[in-house]
């Protein structure tokens, strides 16, 4: 089978299924990823991995019901059948997959179990394709909820064996991981994106975890403002350092910072430019433009009138007064 993800990447998953080694890709999705299109795409990877002609994932809670993914059925319609039939009192495989949670079980059509469940069930799995099923039970630590993978096959594809329950299995840890992932992620994502001023949650160490539009179009200039080259926040302002806190106000910026389950949520509000450049004198303010605009020391000096070496005495008052030490930074503070 054709691998799907790259050998290479970190976030892998590898299988030890009977279609190989192809490493699943799945855990930088899980961060990234909505939860009903990433329980999408993991069960689109399973049923390739697996062979298996169609599946479903659904989670549940003691007390409710949470949420269905299913490629190949029409899951309202098959959900309405299930519950007429009493299904939940029928369905052997799942009493299996519950009795022993993170172990697959498998039942084909010759199965004994199978042959001596009840007409309606039966007329059930047929109606939906189904002739051998195979599925595991996945709960959550710490959690009530759990999960019900089902990979089944349907007629002319050949029956599971107890390779790939043992494969499945093997794979289990990494799957729950990754739903884990999600679902905790998709938690920690609740609001960022209704917000028009820019909102981000990162780690205890002030790598980005998630960023809102707003955040990610002030980027740029937060990034030019504490000289960063990867998307991590500077620690002196996720602790409120005073001097990087002058800093960011200086620049015309204020930060928020409050724990959140999964790291730090930071609100960032940006103020007008025009408070930067009321921090600066006029001439500052004037010769900070035009060196911010890209000409040279020597160029500012030739337009305004001023040796070289008065420009350049301007510059550095100016960067003292912004708080910064490199031309991006300082058109960043300006706002330009």
């Amino acid at each position: 089978m054709p691998s799907r993800t790259t050998p290479s990447d970190p976030d892998a998953l590898p299988t030890r299924s009977a279609g190989g080694t192809e490493p699943l890709s799945l855990l930088r999705m899980a961060r990234t990823t909505g939860s009903e299109r990433f329980q999408h795409e993991l069960l689109r990877r399973l049923l390739d991995e697996f062979r298996a002609d169609h599946g479903a994932i659904n989670t549940w809670h003691p007390r409710s019901f949470v949420s269905s993914v299913g490629i190949g059925y029409d899951l309202a319609a098959m959900s309405e059948q299930w519950n007429r039939i009493n299904g939940a009192e029928l369905d052997f495989i799942t009493f299996a997959m519950r009795a022993q949670p993170e172990q697959a079980a498998f039942a084909n059509d010759d199965d004994p179990r199978w042959n001596k469940t009840p007409p309606a069930w039966r007329e059930f799995l047929s109606s939906h394709g189904i002739v051998h099923q195979m599925g595991v039970a996945i709960p959550f630590e710490g959690s009530e909820t759990f999960v019900h993978l089902y990979l089944n096959r349907g007629p002319g594809s050949p029956p599971h064996t107890e390779r790939d329950a043992r494969a499945l299995t093997a794979l289990t840890p990494q799957i729950r991981e990754s739903l884990l992932v999600n679902r905790l992620y998709a938690h920690a994502r609740q609001g960022l994106d209704e917000e028009s001023r820019p909102l981000a949650l990162t780690d205890a160490q002030g790598w980005v975890l998630f960023a809102n539009r707003a955040f990610c179009a002030a980027w740029p200039a937060l990034a030019a403002l504490s000289g960063a080259t990867s998307p991590r926040l500077p620690q002196a302002w996720l602790s409120g350092q005073r001097a990087a806190l002058r800093q960011l106000d200086a620049a015309g910026w204020s930060i928020e910072v409050s724990p959140d389950e999964s790291g730090l949520r930071v609100a960032l509000q940006r103020r007008p430019a025009r408070d930067g450049i009321a921090a600066l004198t006029a001439r500052q303010a004037e010769i900070a433009r035009l060196y911010c605009m890209g000409h040279s020391s020597k160029d500012v000096g030739l337009r305004l009138g001023l040796s070289p070496a008065t420009v350049r005495v301007h510059l550095r008052n100016a960067y003292s007064r912004a708080g910064v030490s490199s031309r991006a930074a300082l058109r960043a503070w300006l706002g330009i």
